[in-house]
């Protein structure tokens, strides 16, 4: 929990709009004594935090307006940072939609979604004629499979290896790479063709249709093998860049490489596409035990956030870390952000 709210307290558009009074606990109309409103505990730890008291803050309060409404999770046990952040995002939206203590403004029902919030597209392309057919899907964030070992032909790994281990070494960059590349479905997924009419074996691509101010990276360290009956996690080293262009992901970037022309009717000037990092949770440990650390990055100084204990690191030390999530903001965003808050 700490690890992740360490990130969204110092996400640019969720601290303004908090700090700006756009969810007010003392006049929010939810608190009817019969639920907790989560996006009221919210305001009030953004109050606590930028309230210049550098004692640690002990969000209790939050942990149990949480605990309401993610009974399912409301345990001793440990759980999982990416799984408290979609839940936390949920209770965000549920709240702040819900809220009608002051007269609505444009897109202020709900906040969570307009700073996360993206569009997924997927095409799915019958191989026999060439007929597509597009869903699309919106996120609040992208988990992305590390990049699988390159076998060569002597029978080794080709993936380089980072310095201080043996594990060998992927990059979010090789991640994003292959999420959007076209995938052949196999002869057990074929999908009904609108134009053979008949089943057929198809290409799928994703790509992302519209980007968030804010885009959230989750990479699938736990794997759950059904076959083996086992869980594992993969310790594998993973390269992530500080800035970041996104633009090669954009649906239309990828269907000019295809047709020629976007094809899309969000073009991608309409976007920012250059984002810059500024949060990294990192996991350390085994699949069933384990400890979540978040590195921030203010006014261009990393800072290492260990529970109570925030100490000022190298960015070497990030580069170096084991990322679980990577959390980048719209470029412009950041650097305004930059010019107005400096650490305490």
């Amino acid at each position: 929990m700490n690890s992740v709210l360490q990130a969204l307290l110092h996400t640019p558009p969720l601290r303004d709009y908090f700090l700006s009074d756009r969810h007010n606990r003392y006049y929010c109309q939810l608190k009817n004594g019969v639920k907790l409103c989560l996006a009221c505990d919210v305001d009030a730890m953004f109050s606590a935090v930028f309230s210049g008291d550098r004692k640690p803050y002990s969000p209790a309060k939050f942990l149990y307006s949480w605990w309401q409404h993610a009974s399912d999770l409301a345990s001793y046990d440990q759980q999982d940072a990416h799984e408290f952040f979609i839940s936390m995002l949920d209770g965000i939206h549920e709240n702040v939609e819900r809220d009608r203590g002051k007269p609505p403004r444009h897109g202020d029902c709900c906040i969570a979604h307009r700073v996360f919030s993206g569009i997924l597209r997927s095409d799915v392309m019958c191989m026999a004629c060439g007929f597509t057919s597009t869903t699309y899907d919106p996120c609040v964030d992208i988990s992305l499979d590390l990049e699988p070992h390159q076998v060569t032909a002597h029978g080794k790994t080709s993936a380089k290896s980072h310095p201080s281990s043996n594990t060998t070494t992927s990059t979010l960059i090789g991640c994003l790479d292959r999420f959007t590349r076209p995938e052949r479905l196999g002869s057990d997924q074929k999908f009904f063709c609108q134009q053979c009419q008949v089943s057929q074996e198809s290409l799928k691509q994703m790509s992302i249709r519209k980007l968030p101010l804010v885009s959230c990276f989750h990479i699938k360290r736990f794997e759950h093998s059904h076959t083996r009956k086992m869980s594992r996690k993969v310790d594998r080293y993973l390269q992530f860049p500080f800035s970041l262009d996104m633009a090669p992901y954009l649906s239309s970037s990828i269907l000019r490489s295809r047709f020629g022309d976007d094809g899309d009717d969000v073009a991608a000037n309409e976007m920012s596409s250059e984002f810059e990092l500024f949060a990294v949770v990192t996991h350390s440990g085994k699949l069933d035990a384990g400890h979540y650390v978040t590195y921030l990055r203010l006014s261009n100084q990393w800072y290492k956030c260990d529970d109570a204990w925030i100490t000022r690191v190298n960015e070497n030390v990030v580069r170096a870390a084991q990322g679980y999530m990577m959390f980048y903001v719209q470029k412009m965003l950041y650097y305004r952000a930059s010019a107005q808050v400096c650490p305490s």
